[in-house]
């Protein structure tokens, strides 16, 4: 049972942040304490994202060439696309509710066995040779991944901040934040390389022993209630006394609200989703566009995978310092609206100025705002949110940041298909997200955010 109580926003009368026992920590010690986590997280977005995208094709194939359904295969797996992301942001809202209760580590562990368990479900499915069972098996399986990917992302978010101190929280959710996002981002080439040398069942197979062994991992190096030595558990309980202190009621839509009632919890919540919308459209469509220009800049024809990976690059490597950058000046609100500005600058760029080196300096642009936006996000929702609701927190935030990919990739597809312009369409979108930013922004200054 984990302790009930809450984190300090700031350090309380006759306690300051160096009276912590991690503030002298060195890298040995942030490791004992984070690494475990971190580990989990790499472990678990690289097994999945490098596995999905070959599974959508398989899925497809089979439905085509082997049960003979023509387009009807490819209607299948779009729709099964869509809802897998649908679900597993949804999700995390009751099983961050349910994490809180019941503990961060048991549903951390059990998040990566049952998505282990969905890859290596593929395994039997690809002997089915009745169609209706194929169906049954597919679903179970891609319902079993999503329902994962859920469970652990809200639990090990939730878990960072249970771990960190008080005013310290940037430089672990710079390492956590940076490890989802590296498998995120490289997963899928990582699967398409292991599918093509040693064939697509030989990928799921290990991509399930990776995720066995990052539960592992979090069973052995994760603690069973971060914050059961910590001396400000006292001093924790007389804070945000407003959010409720127990979660005997089952989770319901009322966890979603009361989350957003929060005014601060409420507008980070809002750039999440907002913020996802970009990344969505920067990250899916600027490679499109890129390939589009071929036949004028042939270059573009070879390398336009490469501009996703810069993204990746730039934001795994500024996530860490950015976070420490964070810790240092206490400051959070300025550099998430700053980094969300950017962002947007950076989409404009790369539909304005179509070359090699325009989209190669809008892509580390991007990836820069990419990693002040996503630290900043997860502190301040660490900040404003208690032991007994970060995860539900945690996972609103990871529904919302879903939601946001979805419009993103399905407006973006819409409008381009109605204006046969991908420049218009993104430089529009681009000055929407800056005018949002800067309205974040003077929101920010006039109510003292820090």
């Amino acid at each position: 049972m984990r302790v009930i109580s809450h984190i300090p926003l700031r350090p309380v009368s006759g306690m300051s942040s160096g009276t912590s026992p991690y503030s002298n920590e060195g890298l040995g010690g942030f490791l004992r304490r984070f690494g475990g986590v971190g580990s989990v997280s790499l472990l678990s977005y690289v097994a999945e994202y490098s596995s999905y995208i070959v599974l959508l094709a398989y899925i497809s194939t089979k439905l085509i060439l082997t049960f003979h359904l023509g387009t009807f295969g490819y209607a299948f797996v779009g729709t099964a696309s869509a809802l897998y992301l649908v679900l597993s942001g949804l999700i995390a809202i009751p099983v961050g509710h349910y994490a809180d209760k019941y503990g961060l580590k048991t549903f951390t562990v059990a998040g990566c066995i049952l998505g282990s368990f969905a890859l290596f479900l593929l395994l039997v499915v690809d002997r089915l040779s009745n169609l209706t069972f194929f169906f049954i098996g597919v679903t179970v399986s891609l319902t079993a991944l999503g329902l994962a990917h859920g469970t652990y992302t809200a639990s090990t978010l939730a878990y960072t901040a249970d771990v960190a101190d008080a005013e310290r929280f940037g430089k672990p959710y710079g390492l956590v934040e940076g490890a989802e996002f590296l498998g995120y981002a490289f997963g899928p080439s990582i699967g398409a390389v292991l599918s093509v040398v040693y064939g697509r069942f030989t990928l799921f197979g290990v991509s399930g022993a990776v995720l066995l062994l990052a539960a592992v991992i979090g069973l052995f190096f994760m603690k069973n209630d971060p914050l059961k030595d910590r001396a400000s558990v006292k001093a924790n309980e007389r804070k945000l006394s407003s959010i409720p202190k127990s979660h005997s009621h089952l989770a319901t839509w009322n966890d979603f609200i009361s989350a957003l009632r929060i005014r601060i919890v409420g507008v980070v919540l809002i750039t999440t989703l907002l913020a996802s919308l970009g990344f969505s459209a920067f990250f899916y469509y600027v490679p499109l566009f890129a390939q589009s220009l071929a036949s004028r800049i042939p270059l573009l024809g070879n390398i336009y995978p490469l501009f996703q990976s810069i993204v990746a690059g730039v934001g795994f490597l500024m996530m860490i310092p950015f976070g420490h950058i964070e810790d240092t000046s206490q400051r959070r609100m300025p550099y998430l609206v700053v980094g969300f500005v950017i962002g947007a600058v950076a989409l404009a760029l790369a539909f304005s100025f179509p070359s090699v080196a325009g989209l190669i300096t809008a892509s580390v642009v991007f990836g820069f705002s990419l990693a002040i936006t996503r630290v900043s996000q997860l502190v301040i929702l660490a900040e404003h949110s208690t032991i007994s609701n970060r995860a539900g927190v945690m996972g609103t935030n990871h529904a919302l940041e879903h939601t946001g990919y979805g419009l993103g990739s399905f407006v973006g597809g819409v409008v381009v298909t109605l204006t046969h312009s991908f420049i218009e369409t993104f430089q529009g979108l681009s000055v929407f997200l800056v005018l949002t930013g800067i309205a974040f922004l003077v929101y920010a200054i006039s109510r003292r955010v820090k």
